[in-house]
């Protein structure tokens, strides 16, 4: 260090404050994008659990909707067989009337418990339908 002269100390020092303050300015401007950015991920956390708690919530909706839907289902098949039995029980000269036959609850029993429930639902029709149809008709 004793080969140095004035010159090249005021160099070292202006090339020191010149890093200081770039470096300051550097630090100043990406903090506030740094800021920016942990709000935004945290912002962005916060709606992904609003959305995940959102869904929960739906899937238990449905999934209760569902069971009550079945329940409905079992108990109003449960009334119309108990109304069924006492109509042919308590008024015998209308057993040859279909609404309370045995045989109606025979055959929807059947066609209920014959229903494929390995097969899902189609959201569509067989075939074309509307104006498609009346051009294939025509042919």
């Amino acid at each position: 260090m004793q080969g140095w002269t004035s010159e090249m100390w005021q160099a070292a020092v202006i090339g020191l404050i010149i890093g200081f303050v770039i470096s300051y300015l550097l630090l100043r401007f990406t903090k506030d994008s740094v800021k920016k950015q942990v709000k935004t991920e945290a912002e962005l956390q916060k709606v992904k659990n609003q959305l995940d708690n959102q869904k929960q919530q739906l899937e238990k909706h449905f999934a209760e909707s569902a069971e009550l839907l079945k329940n409905i289902a079992q108990d109003y098949q449960k009334l119309y067989k108990h109304l069924a039995v006492s109509s042919t029980q308590l008024l015998p000269e209308l057993t040859h009337k279909p609404l309370f036959s045995n045989e109606l609850i025979t055959s929807t029993s059947e066609k209920h418990n014959n229903i494929n429930t390995d097969e899902q639902p189609r959201d569509y029709s067989e075939g074309s339908s509307g104006l498609l149809k009346n051009e294939k008709n025509n042919e």
